[in-house]
């Protein structure tokens, strides 16, 4: 499933009972959604297990800029400031 939320698409996957207490599972770095699917069926069968990707991974959109993985700014614009 997608979404849009501050101007980017975001690809999320909802499993498990909809009145179910709520899991948010958020993949790491190079990785999709997908690295959850084996902890998924044990989970869903006790609570709604919300998955997302990333910005920038997966099926989820990356806004145009230059990034970093500086130490301390991880995942920061590397757009120069307005002064």
């Amino acid at each position: 499933m997608k979404l849009t939320a501050n101007g980017i698409s975001v690809r999320y996957a909802l499993d498990g009972p909809a009145g179910a207490p709520v899991v948010t599972l958020s993949n790491s770095l190079a990785t999709d959604l997908s690295m959850w699917d084996p902890q998924v069926p044990a989970l869903a069968a006790r609570f709604r297990v919300l998955r997302y990707d990333t910005r920038g991974h997966g099926g989820t959109q990356a806004p145009p800029g230059g990034y970093t993985l500086e130490p301390g700014r991880p995942w920061r614009s590397r757009r120069p400031s307005s002064s």
